[in-house]
Order: structure tokens, then C-alpha cells, then sequence
């Protein structure tokens, strides 16, 4: 039998998301008959988790995450919770777990872990980067730019930036992710502008800008370099936020989504071009947006997904004829 350990929390804002996808891996695991070990890297040698923890509807606040260092990361790794076991499963989210952090981690440490590799991990979590390989290898991702912390933010320097996307702009942290820190601006009003990169700022040093794309929002899941069916996702108001990603009834799932069979097979040929080119491996996810054209662009891709029940590639995996349990036995016998 497998000892299995897979570690979930974190310190990053995706710190009660991750729980959530981690037990739920973890006890697929379980019932699969594997030897399974729940481990939050933020407690350091005390990583060891016995209980659900009570997860918020809302992101860990800035002071909540101050209460773990870094350094912790390296206790956990080097503790024999983690060294004596087989095989990770990393169910981090976000900074310190989907950035290629842990995964250096493991290997400097020689522990094996499944999922994409450090390199992989960073280029993905990177958004800037990974569109600068996107769009070198053909896969269509809207325009952009990148902002700094320390940029100064003058009038002109603001309506610069709005004539260049003129159709609106969508503003996030570089490297983050579960839309925490990002804003549509539609309204051209430089104060809106501002307000943005001031909320991406409040996550990372560096601010993706990216032109808007209306239009409707799918997803791929790449599983065993293979695309699963299109994700299609309706929010019942607003954009797909934080809330309506975790807010059970606040978005509607169209699988597989309607689609023209020619443009299906399209959109995923995208979705597996986009593992191949960052070198990933594992479970992966694409997120496109439709223009009226029909054209899709890509927007980003995770490395590690979301993986509770109701996420959106055990939803792709189960119009596959994949379930839950099964998709996460493809996680640890495919890598």
C-alpha cells in the first residue's frame, strides 16, 4: 500500500480554497485503500491535520496569513510526516505551493510528487510569461501589459493605459489566482483604473492588464495529456468572482458546453498545446473566453486546479465517464 501524503491550506490567499480541494482528494484516496496523510506545510513540523478545519466564505485576510512564515515550508518537507511517505499530492493553491516553491522543495529533497514540475509550476503561475509563450506558439491570448508596485500613476501615464485597451481592461495579480485581487473596468473612468491596480497591488508587486474580452467563459481540463469535455461557466450576475466560484447556486455549469463540434475540438487542441508548451504533466486547466466571433482566447492555465467535488474538472471528468474517486487514482497512477 501507497503512503500518501497531500498537503493543502498554505499561506497564500488561496489558503481555504486549497483545504477544500485537499480533504476532498484525500478522502478519494482513502477510500481508494491508500495510507493517506493530510498535511498544512503553514504549521511547519506541526503539519499533521486530524480534522476539517471551519472554512470562511471569503479569503484569509492579510492578518490571518501574517501568523505563518515561509521558513515553515522547510520544516514540513523535512519532517518525517512527509519524508516517509511514497508519493505527494499537492493541493496548494496560489503562492508557496502553485508557483514552483514546494515542488523545488520536494525535488532538492528527492521526494517524488505528482503534477507538473517546479519549472512548469513557476511559468504557469507567472501569467505574463506563460501569454509570452502562448502567443509565440499561436494560441490566441488577449493583448497586455504588466504594472509595477512602484509605478508612478499620473494622469497621462492612466489615460495611456485606457487608450490602449480601449474596449476595457481586466486588472489581476500577476502571479495569484481564484480571481482574488481582480477587476473588469468597462467604464474608461481613470479613477477605476487606478482603484484596480491598487487591488492587484495588494496581492503582488506586479499587476496584469489585459484587454477584455466579452463573451462566454469555458474551461479545459487536460487529465493524462488528454482534453476532457468543455466546462462552460454562466455566473447568475456579475463576473466569475471569488463568490460565484464558491458559492453553491451562484453559477450555472453548462458540460459539455454548447458548442460546434469544429470548435469544441479547437478550443481543446488549444487547451493540450498550452500543457505541452509550459511542460506540464498531471491534471491541468485552461481558461478561455468566447468573442462574438467565436474566437476563443486564452487566459491562463492552472496547474493545480480546484479538485472538490463541485470543481470544475471533476464536473468535466464525470461527462467523461470519470469519477471523482477514479479521476484522483489517474493522479497518482498517470505521473
Amino acid at each position: 500500500m501507497k503512503r500518501i501524503a497531500v498537503l493543502m491550506g498554505g499561506i497564500s490567499p488561496e489558503r481555504y480554497v486549497s483545504y477544500r480541494s485537499g480533504w476532498a482528494v484525500a478522502d478519494a484516496l482513502v477510500r481508494l485503500g491508500y495510507d493517506v496523510r493530510r498535511l498544512d506545510p503553514a504549521y511547519g513540523e506541526h503539519c499533521i491535520i486530524e480534522t476539517m478545519p471551519d472554512i470562511p466564505d471569503r479569503a484569509p485576510s492579510a492578518e490571518e496569513l501574517g501568523r505563518f512564515e515561509p521558513r515553515n515550508y522547510i520544516a514540513c518537507v523535512t519532517s518525517s510526516h512527509l519524508t516517509e511517505c511514497d508519493v505527494v499530492v499537492n493541493m496548494l493553491h496560489g503562492p508557496y505551493g502553485e508557483d514552483g516553491i514546494v515542488q523545488t522543495l520536494l525535488e532538492l529533497c528527492g521526494i517524488r510528487y505528482v503534477g507538473s514540475n517546479a519549472l512548469a509550476c513557476r511559468l504557469a503561475m507567472d501569467k505574463a510569461r506563460a501569454k509570452l509563450l502562448f502567443a509565440a506558439s499561436g494560441i490566441p491570448t488577449p493583448a497586455w501589459t504588466t504594472v509595477e508596485r512602484d509605478t508612478q500613476l499620473t494622469t497621462e501615464y492612466l489615460d495611456e493605459l485606457r487608450d490602449q485597451f480601449r474596449r476595457g481592461i481586466v486588472v489581476k495579480p500577476n502571479c495569484g489566482g481564484s480571481t482574488i485581487g481582480l477587476s473588469i473596468v468597462t467604464s474608461g473612468n481613470l479613477d477605476d483604473i487606478e482603484h484596480a491596480l491598487h487591488r492587484a497591488w495588494a496581492y503582488d508587486r506586479t499587476a496584469l492588464v489585459e484587454s477584455y474580452v466579452p463573451g462566454r467563459e469555458v474551461t479545459v481540463a487536460v487529465v493524462a495529456d488528454a482534453a476532457l469535455p468543455i466546462v462552460e461557466i454562466v455566473p447568475r450576475d456579475g463576473f466569475y468572482d471569488y463568490a460565484h466560484k464558491y458559492t453553491s447556486g451562484a453559477s450555472e455549469y453548462i458540460v459539455p458546453a454548447d458548442l460546434d463540434d469544429a470548435l469544441a475540438e479547437f478550443i481543446r487542441t488549444l487547451a493540450l498545446s498550452a500543457h505541452q508548451v509550459l511542460g506540464c504533466s498531471g491534471i491541468t486547466r485552461t481558461d478561455f473566453r468566447l468573442d462574438s466571433d467565436g474566437q476563443p482566447w486564452c487566459l491562463e492555465l492552472n496547474t493545480i486546479p480546484g479538485m472538490t467535488e463541485t470543481s470544475l474538472v471533476p464536473k468535466a471528468a464525470r461527462a467523461a465517464g470519470i469519477s471523482f474517486d477514479d479521476l484522483c487514482r489517474l493522479l497518482i497512477e498517470t505521473n
